[in-house]
């Protein structure tokens, strides 16, 4: 069962809160961020799928709008985007805290909104689990050697490719483009060392982490196993999960893919269910009036 929220300090945000019909296995809550300028509903309703997989599993939901994006009006402070974003995550928790009695949370987020969750989960100790599509990541030697095989040999000894080359020369030009040339997209994540020690600080607090890497971080991560060789200091570790799915373009347009990356995080989420399973809040035994008045007179005597 779905229901609207409007909240927040400024009451611009807006958000969806789903909880099983059946009633809560877990005190955990997963939070779905935002991706880009995609709303709450995800890249083709990846959001909405993952949310009704989760009620299925007697897990609650929350997915919103960031400020400006959705349904969410671009009312509140200027600065870092990062600092807005953990700013009103904080804002969603104290929500679902107030609301539904809901202390732990997992955040899930892609790309932007990956960038999103790790910033904010290190400022709220309420967040126990982190999974995160095409966050963070680092170019290693390996991944130069593989894009060298990979993208640039096949091209040194195509025939075809040095013949377009001649021909440019000869004639003088260059050939168009025939799409749009690839742009350079800003992420905010911070530098190598920073991200490792951030993460490190997560692991230390106990929160689970789920790294999943597709084929639409190409430019930075390429193989796999290259998570642990960005950061040495992290391997081993039980609370890490790291998968990589080259096939699978970054919005996992694909149904196939789609379908494949909600299982891998409904999986992940399983563990919530053993790892904190629902504790129904205490409830005081009620005192007959009768009783507690014998009481008081028993004591004043």
């Amino acid at each position: 069962m779905d229901t609207m929220n409007v909240f927040g300090e400024q009451k611009n945000l807006v958000g969806w809160y789903s909880s099983p019909a059946s009633g809560l296995k877990s005190d955990v809550a997963v939070v779905m961020l935002t991706p880009g300028m995609l709303s709450h509903v995800g890249p083709m309703r990846l959001h909405v799928q993952l949310a009704r997989g989760l009620e299925r599993m007697g897990i609650a939901s929350f997915r919103f709008d960031i400020s400006g994006i959705g349904e969410s009006l671009p009312v509140g402070e200027s600065g870092c985007s990062l600092e807005r974003a953990a700013k009103e995550i904080r804002q969603a928790l104290d929500l679902l805290e107030t609301q539904h009695g809901l202390r732990k949370f997992a955040l899930f987020g892609l790309c932007s909104g990956a960038d999103d969750a790790l910033a904010a989960s290190l400022q709220e100790e309420r967040v126990v689990g982190l999974s995160l599509m095409d966050g963070c990541g680092f170019r290693t030697n390996r991944f130069y050697l593989n894009r060298f095989r990979q993208k640039y040999l096949p091209k040194i000894l195509s025939y075809k490719k040095w013949k377009e080359l001649l021909s440019d020369q000869l004639g003088g030009g260059s050939r168009a483009y025939l799409t749009m040339p690839m742009g350079n997209d800003v992420r905010e994540f911070a530098d190598r060392d920073t991200c490792q020690q951030q993460i490190r600080q997560l692991l230390a607090r106990g929160a689970r982490m789920q790294w999943i890497y597709t084929g639409g971080s190409i430019d930075y991560y390429s193989y796999e196993n290259q998570f642990f060789e960005m950061f040495p200091l992290l391997r081993p570790n039980p609370l890490l999960s790291i998968y990589h799915y080259p096939l699978v373009d970054h919005l996992a347009t694909m149904l196939r893919d789609r379908e494949m990356i909600q299982n891998t995080i409904l999986d992940w989420c399983g563990a919530f269910i053993k790892s904190h399973p629902r504790t129904e809040p205490s409830k005081a035994i009620a005192i007959p009036t009768s009783v507690s008045s014998f009481a008081v007179s028993f004591v004043g005597s």
